[in-house]
């Protein structure tokens, strides 16, 4: 008996061994696995934390890309060193992460698109800074960049050496021609919708600073109140060269009558004529009263030369604010000499007894309407100069709208039809 009971002690004694190893050894094994779990954990916490630095630091760096892109350097260094700070080599970072020389949008943009002629097509942004996308439209061309570095490309390929490849100076003197001394302005508008490289040409301070003296003169260089010539151009009061202004007037005059008319009957016409005012670049101008049809006027003042239509009168223009001031001079009629074989010695010839003084029309106007293109009377009146040096006025009551209408700006297309010389 005493036997049996040893071997059962020892049994269970083995027994409460083994369960006893078997807890021990699932503990130590749920806690490595714990700690392994832990570890495997750590790292990926002080990965994610990582990339949420760099991803921050991405952010900030793209920002200031855009800040310059936009011309804003001061915010776009803040957002670099702000980048810089997080991540020192973020540069290279976002080089290998965007695939390009940083020209990134920092709002999810499509890839840039390519024309025919290989030039990158501008992208719309719907931010508050690019409101004035049009104003600045020269700044943002400029910092555009195609695939060749050229700013017009040839649609064809060809042997011919094409117009991008010229010189930026030779460009512009092209386009002096194309304005020409009579300051074909609407021409240059046209050649700048070409493309960008024409567009940036055509808005070259140097040309639009010649315009402007040949429109207002020398005065304009010293009291340029404006950002620039161009904006000068379009904002100042001023004439236009490529067409006339006209007014048309009527009036009834009481007619003749016929052998067979009866007493009752009174003929009574009503006469029409028109009036016109051509400007030319550097001061000079024309005006013409005839009762011709109006188109055939219009052409045939095209030039000075060919503007000496009978009772034409030439003159000199100011512009000073937006009134308009013209001196016009009526041509001196030359008489034939008769020679009277028949006079006496000692007499006196009876014309010379009327004196014709010479006249000059001084006239003024308000230069209104949109693009500058309605001409209203102020002033209006004729000086009278006698050989004894007196000068009588006659003004003229401009209350009358009928005899003094406004004058409007009609187009002429050939007025501008070829180039006689460079604008200088």
């Amino acid at each position: 008996m005493e036997g049996d009971d040893t071997v059962v002690v020892e049994d269970d004694l083995s027994s409460f061994r083994e369960q006893w190893r078997r807890e021990l050894g699932d503990k130590t094994g749920a806690g490595s696995e714990k700690s392994s779990q832990e570890k495997e954990l750590q790292p990926e916490k002080e990965e994610d934390q990582e990339d949420d630095v760099h991803v921050k630091a991405r952010d900030f760096f793209l920002q200031g890309v855009k800040y310059e892109e936009n011309g804003q350097l001061y915010e776009a260094v803040r957002f670099y060193k702000k980048a810089e700070k997080l991540v020192p080599n973020i540069e290279y970072q976002t080089f290998n992460y965007t695939g390009k020389n940083f020209k990134v949008k920092a709002n999810n943009e499509q890839p840039e698109d390519k024309d025919d002629n290989g030039n990158i097509t501008p992208k719309r942004n719907s931010s508050d800074n690019e409101d004035d996308d049009v104003s600045n439209l020269i700044l943002r061309f400029a910092k555009m960049e195609t695939s060749d570095q050229v700013l017009i490309k040839p649609e064809f390929e060809t042997n011919m050496t094409h117009i991008g490849m010229l010189p930026s100076e030779v460009l512009n003197f092209i386009l002096k021609w194309v304005i020409s001394s009579d300051l074909d302005c609407k021409s240059l508008e046209s050649c700048s919708e070409v493309c960008r490289g024409f567009y940036l040409a055509s808005r070259d301070e140097e040309i639009w600073r010649l315009i402007c003296l040949k429109i207002w003169g020398p005065t304009v260089a010293t009291s340029n109140y404006f950002p620039t010539w161009r904006e000068m151009f379009l904002s100042k009061p001023r004439v236009h060269y490529s067409g006339c202004y006209t007014s048309k007037m009527s009036y009834i005059r009481a007619g003749e009558k016929g052998f067979q008319d009866q007493e009752a009957y009174k003929p009574w016409h009503v006469v029409e004529y028109f009036r016109f005012l051509r400007f030319f670049p550097g001061g000079q101008v024309v005006m013409v009263t005839s009762a011709d049809d109006e188109a055939i006027v219009a052409k045939q003042l095209n030039t000075k030369t060919g503007s000496n239509l009978q009772g034409a009168m030439f003159g000199d223009y100011k512009i000073v604010d937006n009134v308009l001031v013209c001196v016009l001079h009526k041509p001196k009629e030359q008489k034939k000499k008769v020679v009277n074989k028949y006079r006496r010695k000692g007499r006196r010839d009876e014309m010379d007894y009327f004196e014709v003084p010479e006249q000059d029309f001084h006239l003024e106007f308000y230069i209104k309407g949109a693009r500058f293109r309605s001409l209203y009377w102020k002033n209006y009146n004729i000086v009278s100069k006698f050989k004894n040096g007196q000068e009588k006025v006659d003004q003229f009551d401009l209350r009358d709208t009928k005899n003094y209408p406004m004058m409007k700006f009609k187009l002429v297309g050939s007025y501008h039809f070829e180039s006689n010389s460079p604008l200088k």
